[in-house]
C-alpha cells in the first residue's frame, strides 16, 4: 500500500513556501543548510518531473497540423530499404518532432507514408510495383 507521500507528492508552491520558511527562521546553521539543500533539490526534481510530464503529454496527445506537415515533409519520398533503415528513420523523426516512435509509425502509416517507417509495408509496395 503506497504511503501518503507517494499518493500526494509535494506541490511546487508548498516546496517554495517551505524553503522560504526555512530561510527566514532561526535555527542551527548545519540544520538550516541541510534543509535548504534538500528543499532546493526537491524543487529541481519537481520541475524536471513537470517538464517530463508535459513532454509525455505532448508526445501522446493530439497531433497539431504543423506537426503533421513536418512529418509529411520529413517522410515524403522515403522508402525503407531494411528493418534497420526503417527504425533509424522512425527514431530520427521522433527526435525531431519530440514524439514517441510508436506514435510516429502509427501516424505515418495513417497518412499513407508507412513505407518510410515500416519495412514490411515498403516490401509489399515494392512487390506490388513489380507485378
Amino acid at each position: 500500500m503506497p504511503s501518503d507521500d507517494t499518493k500526494y507528492p509535494p506541490q511546487p508552491a508548498a516546496l517554495h513556501a517551505a524553503l522560504r520558511f526555512v530561510i527566514t527562521r532561526e535555527m542551527p546553521a548545519e540544520y538550516k543548510a541541510t534543509l535548504i539543500e534538500v528543499l532546493t533539490q526537491a524543487i529541481r526534481e519537481e520541475g524536471a518531473a513537470s517538464l517530463r510530464r508535459e513532454a509525455d503529454a505532448q508526445s501522446q496527445g493530439e497531433w497539431q497540423e504543423s506537426e503533421i506537415d513536418r512529418l509529411k515533409s520529413l517522410l515524403q519520398g522515403r522508402v525503407a530499404t531494411s528493418w534497420q533503415h526503417a527504425d533509424e528513420c522512425v527514431m530520427q523523426v521522433a527526435t525531431q518532432l519530440h514524439r514517441d516512435p510508436v506514435s510516429i509509425r502509427n501516424k505515418a502509416t495513417e497518412l499513407g507514408l508507412g513505407s518510410a517507417v515500416d519495412y514490411r509495408i515498403a516490401r509489399q509496395l515494392k512487390q506490388t510495383r513489380e507485378e
